[in-house]
């Protein structure tokens, strides 16, 4: 008789010769699939698209500042502390910290971006934001200088390598890392995973969330709190056409076919409320957050 029991028990047996992928190399193979999606292009090509960036990113402007303010007193940052502000955008955290005295450190790849930060930092007699236009991954830790007391990265969590992206984050920080990501797949990329096979042939592959991160940074040693955030409203529009606008940029829409196949989906899914068309069922966020001095 056979006592082995690793022979004995195939399911075992297999388990055991594929164990299950890192989370850090999870999110890596996602990110490749997506830079093997027909037409997808990347996240770099998007956000220097001046286009793109005001019909997707501006369309909320102005009114998700109670979001932004309680986003802000989670992270509980002093006046006069150092900052760092990963993917910083139109400088939605940057300004109102710069404003209480804080000494912010922006980086910043999008061209577009840093237009629309700079624009606000005249408009609003802002001084104490240093600009790096770079991505992080470009980002050298002896130009940052001496560590931050905090280190924000909110939904700038684009890096192909997320072990290496953290890993810097921790160590150039002597209080505390702030991230905020998707706990739920954001409505965006279910859109995508509808749509994409009808336009340009493969599948989406989707998008990594939150609890991701949170493994990664087990897999690392650190040991983050998390905290859902409330559920975001459905993403609301004036009309279809607003709608359509949106994702003809998304979905990179480039012929009379591809807006005709956009334009029905739309037309069958968004839903009337009010004087307004709601998609989706809404999407949940995260914050994650550790002391970089714990660890």
């Amino acid at each position: 008789m056979n006592t082995n029991p690793r022979q004995a028990d195939p399911v075992r047996a297999t388990a055991d010769a594929c164990p299950p992928l890192p989370f850090r190399e999870r999110w890596r193979q996602l990110k490749l699939a997506h830079c093997a999606v027909p037409n997808y292009g990347n996240s770099r090509k998007f956000w220097g698209s001046k286009k793109k960036i005001h019909t997707v990113y501006t369309k909320g402007d102005g009114k998700h500042d109670e979001k932004t303010a309680a986003r802000l007193a989670a992270m509980k940052i002093m006046e006069g502390c150092r900052v760092l502000d990963i993917g910083a955008g139109p400088g939605t955290y940057a300004i109102p910290l710069a404003k209480i005295g804080c000494r912010v450190t922006v980086v910043e790849p999008s061209p577009v971006m840093r237009d629309l930060l700079a624009t606000r930092i005249r408009k609003e007699k802002v001084k104490n934001i240093v600009v790096i236009p770079k991505r992080w991954e470009d980002v050298d830790l002896e130009e940052l200088g001496e560590p931050f007391d905090a280190v924000i990265a909110s939904f700038s969590l684009t890096m192909m390598d997320m072990g290496e992206a953290l890993a810097k984050m921790n160590a150039c920080c002597k209080g505390t890392v702030h991230l905020f990501w998707f706990l739920t797949e954001p409505t965006w990329a279910q859109v995508n995973r509808d749509l994409w096979p009808l336009l340009h042939g493969g599948t989406f592959p989707g998008e990594p969330t939150a609890d991701w991160l949170w493994q990664i940074l087990c897999e690392m040693g650190i040991y983050a709190s998390i905290r859902p955030e409330p559920q975001v409203s459905q993403s609301r529009y004036a009309n279809e056409g607003e709608a359509a606008e949106e994702f003809l940029q998304r979905l990179n829409c480039t012929t009379a076919a591809h807006e005709e196949i956009l334009r029905n989906y739309l037309h069958n899914v968004l839903k009337r409320d009010g004087d307004s068309f709601v998609l989706g069922n809404g999407t949940r966020s995260a914050h994650i957050w550790w002391n970089a001095t714990d660890q």
